[in-house]
């Protein structure tokens, strides 16, 4: 097996730029991590809860019908996006941080520039290509004033996603916050009153409004542009390697880890079964939200270290963030499928509860949201071409099952076949990240946190399914957290050294949670 070129083995200690000689690698510090990660964290909660409220409204003011005519039209941004956007805002994640690691930021400001011109383009282009495709569609009878807006939708979020990925590259999550923060006010805004007034139109003019900031504030990306500046031809060329198979990567996965399913139901039943399967599909997306949440920071700060050559480094961090992630994702899946059939009526309506058992499997299937981290590590190391690869089989596998299945089945066929495709596509990547970047995986303290979970889902479970009223989910969400907490203590699964990094991030979080989560902790980790 070939070694990784840009990464050896032992510690290895970058050329000083002023004396030429072996100078040490920054320090590491928790501390810093933990400030970026709960940034990261902060930036997203914002986008999520704002999303969340927003497709809530909307499904409350439209019904299923509307609900699932603006969910169409969401993925067709979203499918198109992803086709046109040539892996341009990842690429410059990655390499933005790289280089500032190594101290390169003029070279890195005009990277920055170089890579917007072009995405601009690109996105001109494909909000174009978008408004053919809906003009062609069965959508556009009936919603000809849509059409413009859903341009302008494609052509602001872009440039929201663009200014994202700056920001990323840069490790300024604390201004990304910021910017979110009024984007998801103007977004909310824009929906109520939109959707109050015109319908699924008024909708679209609300996510508008919800991406305009952003979008300006990209413009700032060039700042100081000329002509004259250009970027290094041995950078240039790698970009261009990376971005190509960052893209098709993205395209391939797109049939696996969006909502390709939508197409499907959409082409072969109705929106009523698109509004159903997308409902369960929210929470959990929720739920792998709030992974990236604190997996958002990663990509950046292992293509950093790698910039460093910090085997030693990243090993760790890949290690622990991963069983970080674990514990909050595995038994807000398990734990919010078992509330599943109280909070989801409760939520979207009674309209909605149908959608109960296929939301149950899919929140359940969100146990995967771990392998963000992984997948930061891989693109970091400029192995996207693995990914586009794995994507392919991927991709095959699951427009295979929906075109077998969706036809016949409906929701629960694209259920199925989702679940079945992720797992299998996390099993392959755990393989290689495993096999061929040898970095170890934390099998056994996963398994126990699964467990843990579990458990904790069952108590919640039982509780909603003897007292449905609700007000049972406080007392189903609070059993299950104390079971969770207390088998977790039980198995010894958090050691001390896991405590700490915690206990960094809640206490650089803007939003202090105190003494609370620092006693608990203490508790889970204590051997008495």
């Amino acid at each position: 097996m070939k070694k990784n070129k840009g990464v050896k083995n032992e510690d290895l200690t970058p050329m000083s730029p002023l004396n030429g000689r072996p100078s040490l690698p920054s320090e590491i510090h928790p501390q810093s991590l933990a400030s970026k990660t709960a940034w990261s964290a902060a930036a997203s909660v914002c986008s999520l809860f704002g999303r969340l409220i927003a497709q809530i409204v909307i499904a409350r003011m439209l019904g299923p019908e509307g609900f699932g005519r603006i969910v169409y039209m969401v993925w067709l941004i979203e499918i198109g996006n992803v086709c046109s956007n040539f892996g341009l805002p990842g690429t410059l994640t990655r390499y933005l941080a790289e280089l500032h690691g190594q101290g390169k930021k003029e070279q890195a400001h005009v990277f920055a520039q170089w890579v917007y011109l072009r995405y601009t383009g690109l996105a001109l282009a494909g909000s174009i290509a978008v408004g053919v495709l809906f003009f062609n569609s069965s959508q556009y009878a009936g919603l000809e004033s849509a059409l413009p807006l859903l341009m302008l939708l494609f052509l602001t979020r872009g440039l929201q996603t663009i200014n994202q990925a700056d920001l990323a590259g840069q490790q300024r999550f604390d201004l990304l916050t910021r910017i979110n923060v009024v984007a998801t006010i103007a977004l909310l805004a824009g929906v109520c009153i939109g959707g109050y007034f015109y319908g699924v139109a008024g909708v679209l003019f609300g996510y508008v409004t919800g991406a305009v900031f952003p979008a300006l504030y990209s413009f700032s990306m060039l700042r100081g542009f000329s002509f004259r500046k250009k970027m290094d031809g041995a950078l240039r060329r790698r970009v261009m390697k990376f971005a190509v198979n960052t893209w098709m990567a993205m395209v391939v996965s797109a049939f696996v880890w969006s909502r390709m399913e939508i197409f499907f139901l959409e082409r072969y039943w109705n929106p009523h079964e698109v509004a159903m399967f997308t409902v369960g599909l929210t929470f959990a997306m929720m739920i792998r939200q709030a992974a990236q949440m604190f997996s958002g920071a990663f990509m950046s700060h292992f293509s950093e270290l790698v910039g460093m050559e910090n085997r030693k480094a990243i090993q760790k961090h890949y290690e622990t963030a991963t069983r970080l992630i674990a514990y909050a994702v595995f038994p807000l899946s398990m734990g919010g499928a078992a509330i599943m059939p109280v909070l989801l009526p409760l939520m979207f309506g009674a309209e909605f509860a149908p959608a109960v058992p296929n939301a149950m499997v899919l929140i359940a299937g969100s146990v995967l949201a771990f392998s963000h981290i992984g997948s930061s590590l891989v693109y970091a190391m400029e192995k996207s071409s693995f990914i586009a690869i794995g994507g392919f089989a991927g991709a095959g596998l699951s427009v295979t099952g929906c075109i077998v299945v969706v036809p016949i089945y409906g929701v629960w066929g694209a259920v199925w076949s989702r679940t079945i495709v992720q797992f299998s596509m996390i099993a392959l990547g755990t393989w290689y990240i495993t096999r061929c970047l040898h970095f170890s995986f934390p099998f056994r303290k996963l398994g126990w946190t699964f467990l843990a979970a579990l458990l904790c889902s069952l108590a919640a479970w039982s509780i909603v399914h003897i007292w449905s009223a609700p007000f049972a989910l406080g007392v189903a969400i609070f059993l299950g957290a104390v079971v969770y907490v207390v088998f977790m203590r039980l198995f010894k699964v958090v050691s001390a050294e896991e405590m700490r990094h915690l206990q960094n991030v809640f206490a650089k979080t803007p939003f202090k949670l105190g003494g609370l989560i620092n006693s608990c902790l203490s508790w889970v980790v204590a051997r008495g």
